[in-house]
């Protein structure tokens, strides 16, 4: 991390919906866009981060009522948000979450208890988004200590491998306690994904 920058971390409301949106919209890449892609792009992408699920901003606001799940802000000086993180806490959520698993290699039986057994409860974090300018600047790592304080299971993450890499993720989740855990094969928009499962105990 470099450099040094001022904000303040908070769960969202309904305000903040357009400001999440434009976070989202700085560092997504659509599915239908992927093989469209330049090498230099593909490139630059695993390096930077990316997301890939295209939502719109009803989405969010339906996020930001629902008391299951948080949305935690970053917002500078100006009160503009600079960054955010979406955590799926209770029950249904996961169940969602399990849906979508495909084939699974784990690393050990504790994964796969967590993963698959349906008496164990975790937190599921979706995203997490920062304006490409607050990069590396700590704005991730202070969102995510936030919510730490108001979590009492473990977390889970899906990171994209396969059909692009997200190296910067993989980074991200390491360096905030995450593990390497589990893979999964799985389909979204009609194409074929990899994706690496990080958990974070949260001992």
């Amino acid at each position: 991390m470099t450099g040094k920058t001022d904000f303040k971390v908070g769960i969202a409301t309904l305000e903040d919906a357009q400001g999440i949106m434009n976070a989202f919209k700085q560092n997504l890449i659509e599915a239908r866009d992927i093989d469209e892609i330049s090498k230099k792009q593909i490139e630059e992408l695993e390096e930077q981060g990316f997301l890939r699920k295209e939502v719109n901003i009803e989405y969010y606001k339906k996020l930001i009522e629902d008391p299951n799940i948080e949305i935690y802000v970053a917002k500078n000086s100006t009160k503009k948000i600079i960054g955010f993180a979406s955590i799926h806490r209770k029950k249904y959520n996961i169940i969602k979450v399990r849906d979508v698993i495909g084939n699974l290699s784990f690393e050990n039986e504790r994964t796969k208890n967590l993963l698959l057994n349906e008496d164990k409860e975790f937190a599921y974090l979706d995203q997490v988004s920062i304006l490409p300018e607050y990069k590396r600047k700590g704005v991730g790592t202070a969102i995510f200590q936030k919510s730490l304080t108001l979590l009492d299971t473990p977390i889970v993450a899906f990171i994209v491998e396969k059909p692009l890499f997200n190296k910067a993720s993989i980074y991200w989740h390491e360096y905030n306690g995450f593990e390497f855990s589990a893979i999964s094969d799985s389909e979204y928009k009609g194409k074929a994904f990899k994706f690496q499962i990080f958990i974070h105990w949260n001992n």
